[in-house]
């Protein structure tokens, strides 16, 4: 705001000695007056105007002798800087009026107005122009102007130019934009300490008519094969009901493969929300287009054209991991748990189980139950082989090992050292007793969970926790469950039930609906093996819970996060019941449990190659962060490694990175890289290999859509500027008041001013104001006819 002694100035006093004379002056000439016209018989008010216009002209005479002098604040021409910026972005480009865009509108009136207030402003400033899109530029003239930026940093764009002129005199901002910004979460909050003067029509722009893909999801859920669902919120500006429909394929799709497609019905002010589901039909990097087109037999799309069609199609990655996960299955005998838990995961194709059954325990040393002078064991005659070293005396457990990667995997039984065991992803220990494990190995598979991050599953038997001695090993700290006691004992028939943490997680169910969940549980076949506990452990976590028929409940399923990994405490010995009662058309609901809950066990299992993709701002410029962090086989840190990254744009050639080791974390390289093009991306890390490490690689992807937050709104973002220009103690400017706001603008406060002094004792106005007033007095008097 224009404040009036800013206009007007201030009057100082040069010779301030001469104050009380002055005043002395006015005094006695005032005493006079009244002595003088005290009998004069003229009505009171005129004896009063003509003192009053004496008096005046004294104190005029006598203010001369102060040396008044007027002082006044002035800009200094050319010295103050302000910024003219325009939004160079394709949001620019919509037409709102006819076939005239917001551009060639800005284009128009800086051009109309040239020798207008433009002039002023390079006259008065010293005038510097700037466009900006996904940067900031200094152009010399607006009407090279393209308006095809991919976005519109509006709010780096106005932090970079308060670091450019931070110690210069800079005196505002005067922006030309629609508001639209690409990183308007932080333009809402940004704190601009120059004036921002935003630029917009009077004129309320006339109602657009669009449709967008407002929002995109895709969720990946590591259960079950579950498909993956691609969720989108279509909105639109019409202020009818839109028909939409919604169509969801490969990017790279050939003509015979059509997709998806969903129609649905969008309400201006309530967005429509439309979900797909698809499973991929092998694993790796895929992309999918999700695009949207008015149905031609809606009213607002027959009626209207679209302003853009930018927002109408959005890219998505799915990345489906191609590791499989190594679990290995220790067995105390053959049983029906392993059986059916075989059958299982069988069908997954992300798991690949290995099992170690033991079919006879030892033998004491002494006790031959052989033939005379055999000392293999008996379970082994008649078969066709020589006794070799290999075949097991009667002191040695008698295991068979299943689905091994070759013959040399578990040849010497349970893995005895990190190198063995860190292969696998989990541990599941079925109806073993703890002295089956040397101490070494207990304490390694301890450290197993805690230091490598695996997972360890403990399922019910008789040879499980408390009656396997486990409490007296290091897995007694591994566990959820306190096994130095034994707990309650159950009576009757058990009833399976989820709790509340289990209804929440969806690898505790297998129905979609919860009615459906309950119902199966309900119809759920009775159970009657359950190795009970004393307790759960603090942080432990139940998911179901066993119901005995004296409405007793005692912990089913309990699972607890240990070091760097997790644990499982199945304690119900007998869940092969549910695949042995089923029908033969029912749904094989033990299966599918016990793969949804191996995928939840190795769902966050580290890997010796793990490499995370995640954008960054290098400056104002979105950038794409490769993380790559590199394990040895005993899961430390790897820091000594070559990294390098091939990456594929959607045109051009292929371009290599090289990853450098990281100072926050070891074991850790980055690099970075900045996509340029619209489209589609592949990137393959290769770690070079070491005489004990094998080369290792992996392929993922990613999509960039520059202008995807540019076209997300339309209409021009008045209340975001309005905000953003109080803030700042600036104001919006309307083109009709671009000519009073650049005449006023020199008059606001600025960096540079100048003081201006104007002496008034020897003003002609202060002695043409004295005469005035003495020839008034003096032309009254006579006029009445008084001396």
């Amino acid at each position: 705001m224009t404040s009036v002694d800013s206009i007007l100035g201030a009057i100082e006093f040069g010779s301030q000695q001469w104050f009380w004379p002055v005043v002395g002056m006015i005094a006695v000439g005032f005493l006079l007056l009244l002595a003088s016209y005290r009998d004069s018989s003229q009505p009171f008010a005129f004896k009063t105007l003509l003192i009053t216009l004496k008096v005046c002209g004294i104190g005029l005479v006598a203010l001369c002798l102060l040396n008044p002098t007027l002082v006044q604040n002035q800009i200094r021409p050319g010295e103050n800087i302000i910024v003219l910026l325009v939004d160079n972005s394709a949001s620019m480009k919509i037409q709102e009026q006819g076939d005239e865009s917001r551009g060639s509108r800005v284009i128009a009136m800086l051009e109309r107005d040239r020798e207008e207030w433009l002039t002023r402003l390079t006259q008065d400033f010293d005038l510097r122009r700037y466009a900006f899109d996904d940067r900031l530029n200094q152009i010399e003239d607006f009407p090279a102007l393209e308006f095809d930026g991919r976005r519109s940093q509006l709010t780096a764009a106005l932090k970079s130019i308060e670091r450019r002129f931070r110690n210069r005199p800079l005196a505002g901002i005067m922006l030309l934009s629609d508001g639209n910004a690409s990183d308007f979460s932080e333009l809402v909050t940004l704190d601009l300490k120059v004036p921002l003067y935003p630029i917009l029509d009077a004129v309320n722009e006339a109602p657009l008519f669009d449709i967008s893909v407002d929002q995109l999801a895709v969720t990946e859920s590591p259960f079950e094969d579950a498909p993956v669902t691609v969720t989108a919120t279509i909105a639109t500006t019409s202020e009818t009901d839109v028909r939409v429909i919604v169509s969801l394929q490969e990017k790279d799709a050939t003509e015979d493969k059509t997709g998806q497609q969903k129609t649905i019905t969008v309400h201006r002010n309530a967005p429509a929300t439309v979900r797909f589901q698809l499973k991929p039909e092998s694993p790796g990097v895929r992309f999918y287009r999700l695009s949207i087109t008015p149905d031609d037999n809606s009213e607002a799309s027959l009626d209207l054209q679209e302003a853009t069609l930018k927002n109408n199609q959005r890219l998505l990655t799915i990345d489906r991991e191609t590791r499989k996960n190594r679990i290995l299955y220790v067995a105390g005998r053959p049983n029906w748990e392993y059986k059916f838990f075989n059958r299982a995961v069988a069908e997954d194709r992300e798991i690949d189980l290995v099992s170690m059954i033991r079919i006879a325990k030892k033998e004491a040393k002494f006790d031959f139950r052989g033939r005379v002078g055999e000392e293999a064991n008996s379970l082994f005659r008649g078969q066709n082989r020589e006794v070799d070293e290999e075949t097991e005396s009667f002191d040695q457990a008698v295991i068979i090992r299943l689905n091994t990667r070759d013959a040399e995997e578990l040849r010497d039984g349970f893995p005895k050292t990190k190198e063995e065991l860190y292969k696998y992803d989990a541990v599941i220990l079925d109806d073993i007793e703890a002295s089956f494990f040397t101490p070494d190995q207990q304490t390694l598979l301890d450290r197993f969970v805690s230091e490598r991050g695996g997972g360890l599953m403990m399922l019910g038997g008789r040879d499980s926790f408390r009656h396997g001695k486990w409490h007296k090993t290091p897995l007694r700290d591994v566990l959820p469950v306190y096994l130095d006691q034994s707990g309650e004992s159950h009576a009757g028939h058990l009833k399976w039930d989820l709790t509340r943490e289990g209804w929440l997680e969806p690898w505790m169910r297998v129905r979609s609906t919860e009615v459906e969940e309950q119902q199966r549980l309900v119809e759920a076949p009775a159970l009657q093996i359950l190795s009970s506990a004393r307790e759960t452990k603090p942080g432990a976590r139940v998911f179901s819970e066993i119901e005995d028929e004296s409405t007793g409940r005692f912990p089913a399923v309990v699972a607890q996060q240990y070091g760097r990994g997790r644990s499982v405490a199945v304690l119900v010995g007998d869940l092969w019941r549910w695949s042995i009662k089923r029908g033969e058309n029912d749904e094989d609901d033990l299966a599918q449990s016990w793969r949804q809950m191996v995928r939840w066990l190795v769902a966050e299992v580290p890997h010796p190659l793990e490499t995370e993709i995640e954008w960054v701002e290098l400056g104002s410029t979105p950038t794409v962060q490769f993380s790559v962090r590199l394990r040895t086989k005993e899961y430390q840190p790897r820091e000594n490694a070559t990294v390098s990254i091939s990456v594929q744009p959607p045109e051009g050639e292929a371009m290599t990175l090289d990853a450098e080791p990281s100072l926050e974390e070891p074991g850790l390289f980055v690099a970075t890289f900045v996509p340029r093009d619209e489209g589609a991306y592949m990137a393959e890390v290769q770690v070079d290999g070491e005489v004990e490490t094998p080369s290792q690689s992996m392929k993922l992807g990613w999509t960039t859509q520059p202008d995807e937050e540019e076209f997300r709104r339309i209409e021009i973002h008045r209340d975001a500027l309005e905000s953003l220009a109080k803030r700042s103690s600036g104001k919006v400017i309307t083109v009709s008041e671009l000519p009073e706001f650049v005449r006023e603008l020199p008059h606001k406060e600025m960096p540079v001013t100048e003081i201006k002094t104007t002496p008034l004792w020897h003003s002609p106005l202060i002695l043409l104001l004295a005469l005035f007033c003495f020839a008034s007095e003096w032309g009254l008097r006579r006029w009445k006819g008084l001396p």
